[in-house]
């Protein structure tokens, strides 16, 4: 049997465990039936998801029907699709999930039959390679707020001043909208846009506060509706922040320059075993073979892999630094 023969076969089999744990989630999963008919029983779903409420969406998670239903049946399918809304990604679900599907088959391939790793070993890496799109997508996640976290005192102070001359909140917000850079400007539209619909001030400052959960934006929409309530000068409150979130911001960075050493040296040493063992297992296999085929070294390798990464998340909890 040849070696294409061999890595499709592998691949496939991947694909198809992955297809039927998947298949055993849908099973286990109620339905949004059922958890229709628990929570409001006498009521036609169907009735209501026909009808013209602006409360009610129907989006489908995939472009195929069968992929789309089973994800409607996964609770944590939720979690990924509030992800890609927060790092702004055209992405639907479903594409993320196949992608990742096929890194994970496509990498179990590979290392079982390309590299002739152990399957244990080959289905740890698999997993790795399979969860790199929700990496990526956590990590352009975290720098779309981080970008908006930096753009905001500025947008503050413009949004001060315009209420300080006189511009009622949505004419301020519809300034930000227009004159500020991305992201911050896609979300003051999004603000303009909802308030434009009829929403209240008070859901669509919620909402911002959702998409964007930053300490920065949930001050900004607690002023604005104790604001809205109270009265006063806004302008002033908003001109204040700005300048708290500014000198903040100073502090933070000269905080995570001083602590950006530790991380890289935590991350530094948590590769350097894993690259070694590599490079020893493509230059003489034989010789890293004699620990997988013996218990004491099953036990030895066992043991280094959780201390390492024990240490490497203990590293990055004393680096990191609390906003």
């Amino acid at each position: 049997m040849t070696p294409f023969i061999l890595f499709t076969a592998m691949f496939l089999l991947a694909f198809a465990a992955a297809l039927i744990a998947a298949g055993v989630m849908w099973v286990l999963q109620p339905s949004t039936v059922q958890l229709f008919d628990e929570a409001a029983p006498g009521l036609d779903p169907n009735q209501l998801a026909s009808s013209e409420s602006p409360l009610i969406k129907d989006e489908d998670l995939s472009t195929i029907a069968i992929w789309s239903e089973l994800l409607k049946r996964i609770s944590h399918v939720e979690v990924l699709r509030r992800w890609l809304e927060e790092a702004d990604l055209d992405w639907s679900v479903g594409r993320v999930t196949w992608s990742m599907m096929l890194s994970f088959s496509a990498a179990y391939a590979l290392l079982w039959q390309g590299v002739s790793m152990p399957p244990g070993f080959s289905l740890i890496g698999a997993l790795v390679v399979g969860s790199l799109p929700l990496a990526l997508i956590r990590i352009l996640r975290q720098r779309r707020f981080r970008q908006f976290g930096e753009q905001f005192p500025e947008a503050l102070d413009s949004l001060a001043r315009a209420l300080k001359a006189g511009y009622p909140l949505s004419s301020a917000v519809e300034l930000l909208a227009m004159e500020q850079p991305e992201p911050l400007a896609a979300e003051m539209r999004r603000l303009r846009d909802q308030w434009k619909l009829g929403v209240g001030w008070d859901q669509a400052l919620d909402d911002l506060s959702n998409r964007v959960p930053l300490p920065e934006v949930s001050m900004f929409v607690a002023a604005v509706k104790m604001q809205n309530r109270v009265g006063g000068r806004l302008n002033d409150v908003l001109g204040r922040l700005g300048d708290s979130m500014r000198d903040n911001q100073v502090f933070e960075s000269e905080v995570r320059s001083i602590a950006a050493h530790s991380r890289i040296t935590g991350t530094v040493l948590t590769i350097l075993p894993v690259a070694i063992g590599i490079l020893l297992y493509v230059v003489n296999p034989d010789y890293v073979n004699t620990l997988f085929r013996r218990e004491e070294g099953r036990m030895m390798l066992l043991a280094v892999v959780t201390a390492n990464i024990a240490a490497h998340f203990v590293i990055r909890k004393l680096t990191q630094v609390r906003t």
